[in-house]
């Protein structure tokens, strides 16, 4: 143990915390000699002080002891709160794709059988209740996503958000624009022309396989 040492670092931590050494001396109940030579290199801490002492700087006793703050537990700490955060965030990303999987599912079929079915907007009621729930549905999956997201503040910076949720935001963005295409596509056919339903299938289906591909090379 170096006495100069934990004495700088004493003296440091009092400073910190806009402490005179009398305002210590009275805390640890010493005198402010005894502080006095702590700083100055000539004495050191009684064993039985360095606890509350610790407490007062908020440092652990092996801090005071080596006579500077170690890093080790607050990384450890720092990477346990970013290994939860991931999980967090891979937890919401995975339920918000299938909450948004069951919206583009139920909203998508719903509109391209009334396409093909109906010429009336909303001719039946279960029409309504069908694109009420996956509206619904791709409401609540924006939203746990955009929790999952949020929650990554706390131990990541902008940039570093921006790369872990560019990808999955992309994905998921794909998988909710189900039910608005289709319902615009719903639109149309009411109220402009006729789409042939099958057209709409296919075309789905080319820009499933391109959207496939494309994210395929950016992860690539």
């Amino acid at each position: 143990m170096d006495a100069e040492k934990t004495g700088r670092f004493i003296c440091r931590l009092r400073k910190e915390k806009n402490m005179t050494q009398a305002s210590l001396a009275e805390k640890l109940n010493i005198s402010n000699r005894t502080v006095s030579k702590w700083e100055n290199g000539d004495g050191f801490p009684d064993i039985t002080i360095l606890p509350e002492l610790a407490a007062i700087f908020e440092v652990s006793v092996d801090d005071l002891l080596k006579g500077e703050k170690t890093d080790s537990a607050v990384k450890v700490t720092e990477v346990e709160n970013r290994d939860n955060l991931d999980n967090i965030f891979k937890i919401s990303f995975v339920i918000s794709l299938f909450i948004g999987a069951f919206s583009a599912l139920l909203g998508g079929i719903t509109e391209l059988y009334c396409i093909w079915a109906f010429r009336i907007l909303f001719y039946t009621h279960w029409e309504i209740i069908f694109v009420a729930v996956s509206l619904f549905a791709l409401v609540l999956s924006g939203l746990v996503f955009s929790v999952g997201v949020t929650r990554l503040g706390v131990s990541y910076n902008r940039d570093e958000i921006l790369c872990l949720v560019k990808k999955k935001l992309w994905c998921l963005s794909v998988v909710l624009s189900v039910l608005p295409v289709t319902f615009i596509l719903r639109l149309i056919d009411v109220f402009c022309f006729p789409i042939n339903v099958w057209y709409v299938v296919a075309a789905f289906l080319v820009i499933a396989v391109i959207a496939f591909f494309v994210y395929y090379i950016k992860i690539r």
